[in-house]
């Protein structure tokens, strides 16, 4: 099934035999596929299993790999897409629209009267009474509106009791319009209490209850007051900023490198400093040199976060420190370290809680990984205890830890790259190594490459001449992508597995890999000889060099490979090809240029005697000739 088929949406969970799997690492040994069935937990989607790896190509593969294994299982549940379908959208049930009272948006609005039946502008209705103030009990009125048709120019007592402060309703006509109030006055067409009054067709009379209108006065002096505070917002904005910009930061860089040096227990120089708002308020540092003039530590931009509560004691805390363009190196972290350990005193005059990393580099000699970001772990009394740096792509992991004689260094990739347009790429990376003074001891390397697995241990040492020395086994690989890595063209084919000691020395890093020296073995299966025939080249018997192009299949190759400077020489080789047979050697300089002899042997002729055949010209067309014929 192809990967990119898998629903992004899918949630995978583990089975009985995939929880097996998890107690014993020789049931699922590749890395990447090991790591994926332990992020596998029922819940997450296959989405969030890749967010989770960074990569979604690899995660999709060993999932696939997982589900056909029978370690994980696709959790299908009720009204998922796997099983039923889409559920249909429900039926939206059309109600009725039912009528909506024209006296509040949430009744239902009465039928219009019919024409002649004695309504004019409003309805007369008979409202439940309030309760009498002797009695205490309530009137005795029907409990719903009952419209009532009124003959024009009369009116209907109501239910009400006569006492001040109450009246009796009236039905409004043409005839009988309600007298002007003053709030009809004063409110032009009308205030809230008119209209309400015109609405329910009561009439003004003298003894109607005092009901309190809006003012729209008071509307717009709240409106008023929030425009002014927005205002004022704004000009304390501006004119704080503009101290920020025109602050002499430079006049107080003094007393800024002696709290360092004070927290530090370093030197301390700054170029200059500047308070910075966006993307994050803070104050900047830029050109800080931390520890002595030659050996230092030299970091681009400090980017300081206070705790506004310690702004005013005599110790300052910063709740981040974000260190950007700074080269780390084991002398740089174990630096950095002493320097925590300084501000965590109670007597330093500056403390810092949280420490990040923006656009690092990390580097031993001349070698070095770059774009990096990550942040340093502290312990509860802020003592550096691991620097964890990630790739910006996430693709490969750092993590350094001081120790007693120097730097702990372990580095995990998942489909790392070393640079961008490197011929290596590696499915799984896990290296672990301590540097010590100017040693880089790798104690162990376990790669995925090339189709295959390369397991190595080496030894850098950097000083006043750059070396190296270690030895690698490697199976399964991929001949044909390992040649062109190397340059040689893809003219050797099969899946090889050997070991290989090599060692080199120079001036200068650049040149280590031109001075490689190395000896080992291989095999080769199932694989081919491209541009050389050897069958049709004892054919043709021919005396003067020709380009035959094809290429010989086998069943396996094997023998032993010499790295030099100049050359790669393939010796006591041993080829088996059905009822053919050969023997020989051949090299391979710095130019491509082939120099070698192969004897050919073929099975079932009359004559067996080996064939002696030549090997000449460019690795891309070579020539054989029948020798000493």
């Amino acid at each position: 099934m192809d990967p990119e088929l898998l629903d992004s949406n899918l949630v995978f969970a583990k089975t009985a035999a995939g929880e097996e799997a998890m107690l014993q690492r020789t049931r699922v040994v590749q890395r990447n596929v090991r790591m994926v069935l332990i992020l596998v937990d029922g819940n997450a989607t296959v989405a969030e299993l890749c967010d989770k790896t960074g990569n979604t190509q690899l995660t999709q593969n060993a999932l696939l790999e997982l589900e056909g294994d029978g370690f994980v299982e696709r959790r299908v549940e009720t009204g998922s897409v796997w099983r039923h379908g889409k559920q249909a959208p429900k039926k939206k049930t059309v109600s009725t629209p039912q009528p909506v009272s024209e006296f509040s948006t949430f009744g239902e609005r009465l039928e219009a009267p019919p024409a002649g039946s004695g309504f004019s502008h409003s309805l007369a209705t008979q409202i439940v009474a309030p309760p009498d103030e002797h009695t205490g009990r309530q009137a005795q009125t029907p409990s719903t509106l009952t419209p009532t048709p009124l003959a024009p120019g009369t009116s209907t007592p109501g239910p009400w009791p006569s006492r001040p402060g109450y009246r009796t309703p009236v039905a409004a006509s043409p005839a009988t319009q309600p007298p002007a109030t003053p709030d009809d006055e004063q409110g032009g067409k009308g205030g809230l209490p008119a209209r309400l009054r015109r609405l329910f067709g009561f009439g003004g009379t003298a003894d109607q209850p005092d009901i309190k209108r809006l003012r729209p006065g008071r509307r717009r002096w709240s409106l008023t007051w929030t425009s002014t505070a927005a205002l004022g917002i704004l000009l304390i904005s501006a004119v704080l900023s503009l101290i920020a910009l025109f602050f002499p930061y430079t006049d107080y860089l003094p007393q800024v490198e002696a709290a360092l040096a004070q927290s530090t227990g370093q030197p301390a120089k700054v170029g200059s400093m500047r308070v910075s708002v966006y993307p994050k308020p803070g104050l900047l540092l830029l050109d800080l040199h931390l520890g002595d003039s030659t050996d230092g530590i030299q970091i681009g931009t400090l980017r300081l976060q206070p705790e506004i509560s310690t702004l005013l004691s005599p110790r300052i805390i910063f709740r981040q420190a974000e260190l950007h363009d700074v080269r780390l190196s084991a002398g740089t972290v174990a630096g950095l370290s002493r320097m925590l350990e300084s501000t965590a005193r109670q007597s330093a005059r500056a403390g810092v809680l949280q420490v990040s990393v923006v656009d690092a580099t990390f580097s031993f000699a001349e070698l070095a990984l770059d774009d990096l970001g990550g942040e340093f772990a502290l312990s509860a009394d802020h003592q550096l205890e691991t620097v964890v740096l990630r790739s910006r792509n996430k693709s490969l992991q750092l993590d350094l830890k001081p120790t007693a004689r120097g730097l702990a260094v372990r580095l995990e990739g998942l489909a790392w790259r070393p640079a961008q347009d490197s011929p290596y790429i590696f499915d799984s990376l896990d290296l672990q190594g301590e540097i010590i003074a100017s040693e880089f001891v790798i104690d162990t390397v376990e790669a995925r490459i090339f189709d295959g697995l390369v397991r190595a241990a080496t030894l850098l040492r950097s000083g006043g001449k750059a070396a190296m020395a270690g030895e690698l086994r490697f199976e399964r690989i991929n001949a044909r992508k390992l040649s062109e890595a190397l340059g040689l063209g893809n003219r050797l084919e099969g899946e090889a597995k050997g070991k290989l000691s090599f060692s080199a020395s120079a001036d200068t890093w650049p040149e280590l890999l031109s001075r490689l020296q190395g000896y080992g073995s291989f095999t080769i299966h199932r694989g081919q000889l491209g541009g050389l025939d050897l069958p049709e080249a004892v054919r043709r018997v021919s005396t003067d060099p020709q380009i035959l192009g094809g290429a010989t299949r086998f069943e396996e190759l094997s023998g032993t490979i010499t790295l030099t400077p100049t050359v790669y020489r393939f010796s006591r080789l041993a080829l088996s090809a059905g009822l053919m047979q050969s023997s020989g050697h051949i090299e391979v300089d710095r130019d491509l240029q082939l120099h070698g002899r192969m004897d050919v042997a073929m099975r079932g002729r009359a004559d067996q005697k080996a064939m002696p055949i030549t090997i000449s010209g460019t690795l891309e067309s070579p020539l054989t000739q029948t020798a000493g014929r």
